[in-house]
């Protein structure tokens, strides 16, 4: 979406749309572009408000100076309003500002029908520029809607130019960080972020500006700016994973550029809950040092028409013009799951959201990397799993002995405990079929019973005895068959292992120990790839 809004908005021009709806809320960034598109195609530039009536845009000859020339004051906004953009000759653009409230109006929509199919032989174009324009129903056909895109960086760098004269201060040094920062705001907010961290501390500071931002940002919450604290050391297994983001990583040098590297698209991360997939997306940001930008679907469906479609579009244009950036969308499966029947019963709305989703992952050339995370795959619709929406998709596991070994550490050491103080083999044997998840949990339920219990220092028995007595893991009860499924599926579809670690299929766990003669299936994996493997218990054993 870079850059396509305003290339788009010059089509439907030089097109010779008769009304083009432009949303966004910097109203003089948009007339500006507007304006420069009308001089460039040798077109007249009109501009009507409710206050200062209608105004003409020139350019001084000598100076450059952009003028502006009041041709008609008071007037209301009605369809006298609308029918004034027809009398200025042909060749014309008229922009209206803020004339949503009015086009609800029957006989305001009425009229602008008439008004644009004469102006459409006429060679006018009305551009209504509004904060968030409902185009009526009765002129859906008549319309075309786009927005303006967020600013670039060379945009944000005229704002530091500007600021830098203003204060008489020198170019931070750290220049492309301050740019970096502001991205995904609008030319008045990323000001305004600007402003604030000069106020602070005289100068650029990055930290202040990426507040400001996550402020701005998440304050219709359409995305979630997350700062996590968890990196590749805190993740327990999933080594085929990591070591497939660490390879990606350098897709983002110069070097890769040159050498012709498409950016990454991303990863779909589908498997048991509570086996670490959200884990690893808050990792991955802190290893790739990309800003990490959380999309909850369910916040993108609107109460009005067309507020679905608006929000998804916004979500994704702010991802993009933070770029290079991290979108992690979790348990996308819920946000998806109604795509089959939404024509029946939310009038398309999701059918339409999932659409626009789809082609921005096939199409984007930005370096957004996506990870979606999954629960439950037979919710996704099929069309979502093919090749080019994603680099790979990996299934995560339940985690081996090995695994909870290192899972037991991990958390242990979260707690300010010394592994080495604990039986960490006695516990992973202990803990099997136990999610990452439960582990953590086992350890906390541990420690506040050794604190009840005369706040001792808890031990291996005390986490043993959660185990036994208190949490059982799911994987063996309500969610035995899910657990299943999900190995099913992987194994069918071939899907990569995000452990590098060898587990015997749940088929046999769930059987007990095989019969003699009985065959059991591996995941081995081999050269990155995971192949599935018959063995008889002969053979294995």
């Amino acid at each position: 979406m870079k850059t396509q809004s305003i290339v788009r908005l010059g089509d439907y021009i030089q097109a010779g749309y008769p009304a083009i709806v432009l949303n966004t809320s910097e109203e003089a960034r948009a007339l500006e572009e507007c304006y420069r598109i009308a001089k460039g195609l040798a077109m007249q530039f009109y501009v009507w408000s409710e206050t200062k009536g209608v105004v003409k845009y020139k350019t001084q000859k000598n100076s450059g100076e952009i003028i502006h020339e009041t041709v008609k004051e008071g007037l209301p906004p009605d369809e006298e309003a609308l029918k004034e953009g027809l009398t200025y000759g042909d060749n014309t653009i008229y922009c209206m500002l803020d004339f949503h409230p009015y086009i609800k109006a029957p006989t305001a929509w009425r009229t602008a029908k008439d008004v644009f199919a004469e102006a459409k032989g006429k060679g006018t174009i009305y551009i209504f520029i509004s904060c968030k324009f409902d185009v009526p129903a009765e002129l859906e056909h008549e319309v075309i809607v786009t927005s303006l895109d967020l600013p670039q960086k060379e945009e944000l760098q005229e704002i530091v130019n500007q600021f830098r004269q203003m204060y008489e201060i020198r170019i931070p040094e750290n220049l492309d960080e301050v740019l970096d920062a502001a991205l995904g705001l609008t030319m008045a907010e990323a000001e305004n972020a600007y402003a604030t961290s000069l106020s602070k501390t005289g100068g650029f500071d990055v930290d202040i500006i990426n507040n400001v931002k996550r402020q701005i940002i998440c304050k219709d919450g359409l995305l979630e700016y997350m700062q996590p604290k968890e990196t590749i050391e805190t993740v327990g297994g999933m080594k085929n994973f990591t070591g497939y983001a660490e390879n990606r990583l350098s897709a983002y040098s110069d070097e890769a550029r040159a050498y012709g590297l498409p950016y990454p698209k991303g990863v779909l991360l589908v498997g048991i809950p509570g086996c670490g997939k959200s884990l690893a997306a808050k990792a991955l940001s802190n290893m790739w040092k990309k800003p990490l930008l959380k999309l909850d679907l369910g916040k993108l469906f609107g109460s009005l028409v067309g507020d679905t479609e608006a929000n998804t579009r916004k979500a994704l244009e702010i991802a993009e013009a933070m770029a290079p950036a991290i979108l992690w969308i979790d348990e996308i499966e819920k946000g998806l799951s109604g795509v089959g029947s939404s024509g029946k019963t939310d009038s398309g709305v999701t059918s339409r959201m999932f659409g626009t989703i789809l082609t921005w992952l096939q199409e984007k050339e930005t370096p957004v990397y996506v990870i979606a995370t999954a629960n439950n795959i037979s919710s996704l619709p099929p069309e979502f799993l093919r090749k080019g929406r994603f680099d790979e998709i990996f299934f995560v596991d339940l985690p081996s002995d090995e695994e909870r070994e290192e899972i037991f550490k991990i958390q242990l050491k979260k707690y300010g405990r010394n592994s080495e103080d604990f039986d960490i083999s006695e516990l992973a044997k202990a803990s099997a079929e136990y999610t990452g998840a439960e582990i953590e949990e086992s350890i906390v339920s541990a420690m506040f019973n050794a604190w009840n219990d005369g706040k001792r220092p808890f031990t291996t028995d005390d986490i043993k005895t959660v185990m036994s007595e208190e949490i059982k893991p799911m994987s063996t009860g309500i969610m035995s068959g899910t657990v299943q499924a999900l190995r099913e599926w992987s194994s069918t579809h071939g899907i990569r292992n995000a452990s590098s670690i060898q587990k015997v299929k749940q088929e046999a766990i769930s059987a007990g120990t095989p019969k003699k003669g009985r065959t059991v299936r591996f995941n081995k994996s081999i050269g990155g790839k995971t192949e599935n493997v018959d063995k008889t218990d002969k053979e294995e054993s």
